[in-house]
């Protein structure tokens, strides 16, 4: 019985304490990013946050635009894409400890635009944030 309530108290301390990858948001790292990096004249700007959270701390989330793989996103981590101005639909696929289907939205923009969209800690989601009132 003793060594039951030790395992209990091991596995509870492990999960009462954060690491850096648990507080705020971070960008994502530039070895998970495969394109739309550099801006061009022309150009729109999709902001991405996946929100941060323990509930999906084994999960990734692939970050699509037209259907072509341009990143991979953890909780807490944000990510700025340049695109080209017009019609892009932006998805995202959630992957690793957990499966979901494919969620998509609406990212057409015209030049120098800028739209901002959240994934949720779970990574399955995707939705847009309203942008600031003046």
């Amino acid at each position: 019985m003793r060594h039951i309530a030790l395992a209990a108290l091991v596995l509870l301390a492990g999960c009462a304490t954060q690491n850096d990858r648990h507080v705020g948001i971070h960008d994502v790292p530039s070895s998970t990013v495969f394109g739309y990096q550099d801006p061009n004249d022309g150009d729109a700007t999709i902001n991405i946050v996946r929100e941060q959270g323990l509930w999906g701390a084994g999960c990734s989330s692939a970050i699509y635009v037209d259907d072509k793989a341009v990143a991979d996103m953890e909780i807490g981590q944000q990510l700025v894409l340049h695109v080209p101005s017009g019609a892009r639909k932006l998805s995202v696929l959630p992957h690793g400890a957990c499966a979901a289907d494919r969620a998509e939205a609406d990212a057409s923009l015209g030049q120098g635009e800028a739209k901002t969209f959240t994934i949720p800690a779970s990574g399955e989601g995707l939705g847009t944030q309203a942008p600031p009132k003046a």
